[in-house]
């Protein structure tokens, strides 16, 4: 009996679709089991009661609704990974999701491939940001705040290093630390350094909120 590794909890109320993703993870990975759950209580429990290291969540079952869900794990087990799985795509929504420290947001529109590989992303301990899911950022209330907007985001990025605009292009990438540190040619100290630098020139508080600004910045 091969006893594996990683586990992976599929919390979803459509029982089809949590077929799909078991199935799409059976053929990605040879060491990843799967446990099922089909409304937030039970993922709680299950969090609660094994040792979960990934969660696939929808954000809509008959027990919560948008992101409640999402806050009442996070309430239950703040350091447990969570990709979001959802057919709701609106940007507001993506964006509130990275605040509350999901690994990833993808939608359920989404192929094989791309599941794959968000999958991929998240073990290895990098981060998953659908750019289309993200769309347009909100329209701007007048010129006064574009004109705002624009300056601090000149400001922001220019006050990168250029060794802080290449870290944070790699993790832009998903990479974790010790990956960049091997790219880069440098230490992960010196990695860790780097990053909260660029975390306090933009102004966010984790790694994947810098990865949703850089990309609202340079959009």
């Amino acid at each position: 009996m091969i006893i594996s590794d990683y586990l992976i909890l599929i919390a979803d109320d459509h029982p089809l679709y949590r077929s799909a993703l078991g199935n799409i993870i059976a053929d990605s990975f040879d060491d990843v089991a799967v446990v099922e759950s089909e409304d937030v209580a039970s993922t709680v429990a299950l969090v609660l009661e094994r040792s979960i290291d990934l969660v696939l969540l929808d954000l809509s079952m008959p027990d919560a609704d948008g992101l409640d869900g999402l806050r009442m794990l996070r309430e239950a087990s703040p350091t447990t990974p969570v990709i979001i799985c959802s057919a709701m795509d609106d940007p507001q929504l993506v964006r509130e999701s990275f605040k509350l420290g999901v690994s990833g947001y993808l939608p359920k529109s989404s192929g094989a491939q791309v599941t794959r590989h968000a999958l991929q992303l998240v073990r290895s301990g990098g981060v998953y940001v659908p750019t289309e899911a993200l769309g347009e950022s909100i329209d701007k209330k007048s010129a006064q705040n574009e004109g705002s907007r624009q300056a601090f985001e000149d400001s922001a990025m220019a006050a990168l290093t250029p060794r802080q605009g290449a870290v944070l292009s790699l993790l832009e990438r998903g990479m974790s630390n010790k990956l960049i540190a091997r790219e880069l040619g440098i230490g992960e100290i010196t990695v860790k350094a780097h990053v909260s630098a660029i975390l306090r020139k933009l102004g966010v508080e984790n790694r994947v909120q810098a990865v949703v600004a850089s990309r609202d910045l340079r959009r």
